[in-house]
């Protein structure tokens, strides 16, 4: 379609103001050819079963008429009759044409012709009226502009050009017979033309609001085309920075003897704005990072390419502290603007577990000899902050059956639909509940649990995870140690549908 509007408005009487523009002032045709046209099908589709049941209703009035005649003007009833058969025969015609192909391509063209023939008609049967039982029947007339402004659906330009026509006939008609008396001609013309400039105005408005409106609806339409479009386009780059973004987290765990891993990250939107991280050097030194930047979407996701490269540049040959001070200051200097990146920073070697950390929650050490969880904060300044902060490391052992999980706020600040949080003190109980199991088992059952509390509600956060566990000595018992004493199994259940805050 050509016909284009821009800046447009979506308020209906601003529509109805630009229309002027688009349409012809006294014809009321679209100046788009196009829209002309499609407008021509639009209102014929719609007017079928309105038109029909018109053109019945004209036949069932033109039968009612006819039973009058033999009781007003016995003496002509045959040429009545003839007139009366041959416009209901053409009425006939016309509803049967409305169901072809030629019908609804002519539509306007057929509605005009038989209106003719109506008004034409009934001034034939005014003027043989005239002759016989007075002047009276002029009323007619008025049926026919009834009809033209508005019940056959006719355009206002055809309307009005035949309605005149009908009457001019009538005038012309009446002035040849010279039967009605001066005065009462006088009266019945201004009755007719009051009628009919009523109906003008009446079918005027009546197709300049319609065509407003769907000028109003192309307009949606189209803008609704455009936005698909850009609706389409943008999931694409999103599905495109998706993509790329998931390459940029690692593949497959890292190997590390006596170590079993799981991570994992479940964005809210197409692009997520937390990361997680590794690297392992020759000598068995694995140096991994947990990161969430503030927000999600794209804006979050430049963040976590920023922290990616400062990462692989600057992470494995650094001091945890001296790793977080040099990227909070590398941020600082992009200026992105109310954009930061919590983060934590651990290092293992051999079992010796090194931490350090930058507004992110604390990490879980589940104890397998105390069967209990420690929780290590790693509070500190988010990365970014043009301030400096006195980042802090802190040291702890990894003895074996001991598993650690890092996290970002994601599962912690989980909504439900009720408005309520999880909680930190909750999901640490959802992990001591989990502990005993290898690690992947373990991210399994905190997604069940989430997925859970959610119950069909959105995710609001992106959730990540990190964790690992180390493995038992072969030659240690295989019995699976309980983290949660048979009498409080019942109680540890029932906590779990209830927010912890």
């Amino acid at each position: 379609m050509k016909f284009n509007f821009h800046n447009n408005r979506k308020n209906g009487r601003e529509i109805a103001e630009k229309a002027p523009s688009a349409l012809h002032p006294v014809t009321l045709s679209f100046k788009d050819a196009d829209l002309n046209q499609a407008f021509e099908k639009y209102t014929t589709l719609h007017s079928l079963s309105f038109v029909r049941t018109s053109l019945s209703l004209a036949i069932g009035l033109y039968v009612v008429f006819g039973f009058l005649d033999p009781l007003i003007t016995p003496e002509i009833l045959s040429e009545l009759i003839v007139i009366r058969v041959i416009n209901c025969i053409i009425f006939a015609g016309v509803i049967y044409l409305t169901y072809t192909d030629w019908g609804l391509k002519n539509f306007q063209f057929m509605m005009s012709m038989v209106l003719l023939v109506a008004g034409l008609g009934l001034v034939s049967i005014i003027a043989l009226l005239e002759i016989t039982a007075g002047y009276h029947h002029f009323a007619g007339i008025i049926l026919a502009i009834m009809y033209a402004h508005g019940l056959l659906r006719l355009r206002f330009i055809y309307a009005s050009i035949i309605t005149w026509f009908v009457i001019l006939a009538y005038i012309t008609a009446i002035m040849y017979l010279a039967i009605t008396p001066f005065e009462v001609f006088i009266i019945n013309i201004f009755f007719l033309l009051s009628a009919n400039i009523m109906g003008m105005i009446a079918s005027y408005w009546l197709e300049y609001y319609m065509k407003a409106g769907y000028l109003n609806e192309q307009i949606v339409h189209e803008k609704s085309d455009q936005l698909k479009v850009e609706y389409d386009r943008k999931s694409n780059e999103l599905e495109s920075a998706r993509r790329l973004q998931l390459k940029m987290l690692p593949q497959k765990f890292p190997y590390c003897p006596n170590y079993e891993f799981a991570f994992s990250m479940k964005a809210a939107s197409e692009v997520g704005g937390d990361y997680y991280d590794y690297h392992r050097t020759e000598d068995e030194v694995l140096t991994f990072g947990i990161g969430d930047a503030t927000g999600h979407g794209l804006q979050a996701s430049v963040m976590v390419t920023a922290i990616k490269l400062l990462f692989a540049e600057h992470a494995v040959n650094s001091e945890l502290t001296d790793f977080l001070k040099r990227a909070s200051h590398s941020i600082s200097l992009m200026d992105f603007r109310k954009l930061y990146m919590a983060f934590a920073i651990g290092r293992l070697r051999d079992n010796t577990l090194e931490l350090g950390g930058a507004g992110m929650p604390p990490a879980l050490i589940y104890r397998y000899k105390t069967n209990s969880v420690e929780q290590i904060p790693l509070k500190g300044l988010p990365l970014g902050s043009k301030a400096e902060f006195p980042y802090k490391k802190v040291t702890t052992e990894i003895e074996p059956g001991d598993a650690v999980m890092f996290m970002t706020d994601g599962l912690p600040e989980l909504f439900n639909r009720n408005g309520d949080m999880i909680g930190y003190k909750h999901v640490a109980k959802i992990f001591a509940k989990a502990a005993h199991l290898d690690p992947d088992s373990i991210l399994n059952h905190l997604n069940t649990v989430s997925e859970s509390w959610l119950n069909g509600h959105s995710q609001n956060d992106d959730m990540t995870f990190f964790i690992f566990k180390r493995r038992l000595p072969v030659t240690h018992t295989q019995e699976i140690k309980d983290p949660i004493p048979d009498e409080s199994e019942e109680l540890m259940i029932r906590e779990e549908l209830i927010p912890n805050n």
